[in-house]
Protein backbone atom coordinates (compact mmCIF):
# COMPACT_ATOMS: atom_id res chain seq x y z
CA UNK A 1 0.00 0.00 0.00
CA UNK A 2 1.49 3.50 -0.85
CA UNK A 3 0.90 6.46 1.51
CA UNK A 4 0.67 10.14 0.01
CA UNK A 5 -0.80 13.44 0.95
CA UNK A 6 -0.25 13.16 4.13
CA UNK A 7 -1.61 9.80 4.68
CA UNK A 8 -4.89 10.90 2.70
CA UNK A 9 -4.42 8.73 -0.30
CA UNK A 10 -4.23 5.41 -0.69
CA UNK A 11 -4.10 2.73 -3.64
CA UNK A 12 -5.07 -0.57 -3.07
CA UNK A 13 -5.66 -3.37 -6.16
CA UNK A 14 -5.50 -0.61 -8.84
CA UNK A 15 -8.39 2.10 -7.17
CA UNK A 16 -7.47 4.78 -5.31
CA UNK A 17 -8.85 6.62 -2.46
CA UNK A 18 -8.91 9.53 -1.45
CA UNK A 19 -10.36 10.49 2.01
CA UNK A 20 -9.65 11.33 5.73
CA UNK A 21 -10.64 9.07 9.04
CA UNK A 22 -13.52 11.38 9.48
CA UNK A 23 -14.78 11.22 5.73
CA UNK A 24 -14.99 7.64 6.25
CA UNK A 25 -17.12 7.77 9.50
CA UNK A 26 -19.46 9.98 7.79
CA UNK A 27 -20.24 8.09 4.96
CA UNK A 28 -20.79 5.25 7.23
CA UNK A 29 -23.13 7.58 9.18
CA UNK A 30 -24.85 8.61 5.67
CA UNK A 31 -25.16 4.92 4.78
CA UNK A 32 -27.20 4.16 7.99
CA UNK A 33 -29.99 7.34 7.77
CA UNK A 34 -30.10 6.56 4.16
CA UNK A 35 -31.03 2.45 4.82
CA UNK A 36 -33.25 3.58 7.81
CA UNK A 37 -34.84 6.01 5.86
CA UNK A 38 -35.67 3.54 3.20
CA UNK A 39 -37.13 1.05 6.06
CA UNK A 40 -39.05 3.33 7.07
CA UNK A 41 -40.56 4.68 3.85
CA UNK A 42 -41.59 1.07 2.48
CA UNK A 43 -42.97 0.25 6.43
CA UNK A 44 -45.13 3.53 5.94
CA UNK A 45 -45.94 2.71 2.41
CA UNK A 46 -46.86 -1.20 3.03
CA UNK A 47 -50.66 -0.35 4.16
CA UNK A 48 -50.96 2.31 1.07
CA UNK A 49 -52.12 0.06 -1.33
CA UNK A 50 -56.08 0.20 -0.76
CA UNK A 51 -57.94 -2.13 1.47
CA UNK A 52 -56.97 -5.47 1.85
CA UNK A 53 -59.24 -8.21 0.64
CA UNK A 54 -61.84 -10.07 3.32
CA UNK A 55 -60.75 -13.28 4.72
CA UNK A 56 -63.18 -15.72 3.62
CA UNK A 57 -65.54 -16.97 6.98
CA UNK A 58 -64.43 -19.58 8.79
CA UNK A 59 -65.54 -22.75 7.58
CA UNK A 60 -68.81 -24.09 9.31
CA UNK A 61 -68.48 -27.89 10.37
CA UNK A 62 -71.47 -30.20 9.43
CA UNK A 63 -70.78 -32.04 12.70
CA UNK A 64 -70.70 -31.04 15.80
CA UNK A 65 -68.92 -33.40 18.82
CA UNK A 66 -71.88 -33.17 21.89
CA UNK A 67 -69.93 -34.05 25.37
CA UNK A 68 -71.82 -37.39 26.60
CA UNK A 69 -71.97 -35.57 30.44
CA UNK A 70 -73.72 -32.00 29.74
CA UNK A 71 -72.07 -29.12 31.58
CA UNK A 72 -73.66 -27.85 35.06
CA UNK A 73 -76.10 -25.04 34.75
CA UNK A 74 -75.73 -21.77 35.73
CA UNK A 75 -78.06 -19.92 37.73
CA UNK A 76 -77.83 -16.13 37.14
CA UNK A 77 -80.08 -13.53 38.59
CA UNK A 78 -83.81 -12.62 36.58
CA UNK A 79 -83.65 -10.08 34.14
CA UNK A 80 -86.23 -7.41 34.23
CA UNK A 81 -86.56 -5.29 30.71
CA UNK A 82 -88.65 -2.66 29.78
CA UNK A 83 -90.30 -2.15 26.84
CA UNK A 84 -90.83 1.67 25.77
CA UNK A 85 -93.70 1.72 22.57
CA UNK A 86 -93.68 4.82 20.53
CA UNK A 87 -96.59 6.29 19.41
CA UNK A 88 -97.32 4.87 15.58
CA UNK A 89 -97.07 6.73 12.93
CA UNK A 90 -99.91 6.70 10.79
CA UNK A 91 -99.58 5.97 7.68
CA UNK A 92 -100.30 8.86 5.06
CA UNK A 93 -103.20 7.76 3.06
CA UNK A 94 -103.13 8.24 -0.78
CA UNK A 95 -103.43 11.26 -2.32
CA UNK A 96 -107.03 11.71 -3.43
CA UNK A 97 -107.85 14.67 -6.34
CA UNK A 98 -110.86 15.81 -7.70
CA UNK A 99 -111.62 17.91 -10.95
CA UNK A 100 -114.25 20.50 -11.63
CA UNK A 101 -114.48 22.73 -14.92
CA UNK A 102 -117.72 24.67 -16.08
CA UNK A 103 -119.59 27.44 -16.99
CA UNK A 104 -121.94 29.26 -15.17
CA UNK A 105 -123.41 28.13 -11.76
CA UNK A 106 -123.18 24.75 -10.65
CA UNK A 107 -123.08 22.41 -7.46
CA UNK A 108 -120.16 19.74 -7.12
CA UNK A 109 -120.01 16.61 -4.97
CA UNK A 110 -116.81 15.29 -3.24
CA UNK A 111 -115.89 12.67 -0.13
CA UNK A 112 -113.35 11.96 2.29
CA UNK A 113 -112.86 9.13 3.46
CA UNK A 114 -110.75 10.57 6.53
CA UNK A 115 -110.18 13.48 8.44
CA UNK A 116 -108.06 15.44 5.91
CA UNK A 117 -106.68 18.71 4.87
CA UNK A 118 -108.25 19.86 1.39
CA UNK A 119 -106.97 22.09 -0.77
CA UNK A 120 -108.63 24.21 -2.81
CA UNK A 121 -107.88 25.66 -6.45
CA UNK A 122 -109.60 27.91 -7.99
CA UNK A 123 -109.77 30.02 -11.17
CA UNK A 124 -112.27 32.19 -12.98
CA UNK A 125 -110.54 34.37 -15.81
CA UNK A 126 -113.49 36.28 -16.81
CA UNK A 127 -114.37 39.42 -14.82
CA UNK A 128 -117.64 38.26 -13.76
CA UNK A 129 -118.94 36.86 -10.55
CA UNK A 130 -117.19 34.20 -8.98
CA UNK A 131 -118.44 32.84 -5.66
CA UNK A 132 -117.34 29.32 -4.49
CA UNK A 133 -119.04 28.32 -1.34
CA UNK A 134 -118.68 24.53 0.62
CA UNK A 135 -120.89 23.38 2.44
CA UNK A 136 -121.34 20.03 4.21
CA UNK A 137 -123.84 17.09 3.50
CA UNK A 138 -126.99 18.70 5.32
CA UNK A 139 -126.43 21.95 3.13
CA UNK A 140 -125.10 24.56 5.72
CA UNK A 141 -122.37 27.05 4.86
CA UNK A 142 -118.76 26.10 5.81
CA UNK A 143 -116.65 28.30 4.39
CA UNK A 144 -116.84 31.15 1.45
CA UNK A 145 -114.09 29.87 -0.84
CA UNK A 146 -114.07 32.62 -2.88
CA UNK A 147 -115.84 35.70 -4.04
CA UNK A 148 -114.80 38.06 -6.65
CA UNK A 149 -116.25 40.16 -9.23
CA UNK A 150 -113.05 40.35 -11.45
CA UNK A 151 -110.64 37.46 -13.11
CA UNK A 152 -109.46 35.31 -9.95
CA UNK A 153 -107.02 32.35 -9.31
CA UNK A 154 -106.65 31.81 -5.82
CA UNK A 155 -106.23 28.79 -2.92
CA UNK A 156 -107.74 27.79 0.63
CA UNK A 157 -107.14 25.28 2.39
CA UNK A 158 -109.76 23.68 4.74
CA UNK A 159 -109.69 20.42 7.03
CA UNK A 160 -112.81 18.17 6.64
CA UNK A 161 -113.89 15.57 8.73
CA UNK A 162 -114.80 12.32 7.04
CA UNK A 163 -117.91 12.54 4.72
CA UNK A 164 -119.77 14.30 1.87
CA UNK A 165 -119.28 17.84 0.77
CA UNK A 166 -120.54 20.04 -1.93
CA UNK A 167 -119.06 23.33 -3.54
CA UNK A 168 -122.02 25.71 -4.29
CA UNK A 169 -120.82 27.75 -7.50
CA UNK A 170 -122.35 31.29 -8.39
CA UNK A 171 -120.48 32.89 -11.94
CA UNK A 172 -121.14 33.85 -14.88
CA UNK A 173 -118.07 32.98 -16.79
CA UNK A 174 -116.17 29.92 -16.98
CA UNK A 175 -114.55 28.44 -14.15
CA UNK A 176 -111.96 25.81 -12.67
CA UNK A 177 -111.24 24.13 -9.59
CA UNK A 178 -109.16 21.41 -8.47
CA UNK A 179 -109.71 19.63 -5.01
CA UNK A 180 -107.19 17.60 -3.51
CA UNK A 181 -105.35 16.18 -0.21
CA UNK A 182 -102.86 18.21 1.48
Amino acid sequence: MQAGLNGLAARTSGVMVIASGIDRETMSWKSAVVVTLLLISVVSLAGCTGPSPASPPAPVPLVTTVPATPAPAITTAPVTTAATLAPATPASAPTKTYTFDGTGDSTETFTTATDRTWVFRMSSPAKEIFVVTLKDRNGDTIDVLADASDVYAGTESVTLKAGTYYLDIAADAPWSITVSTG
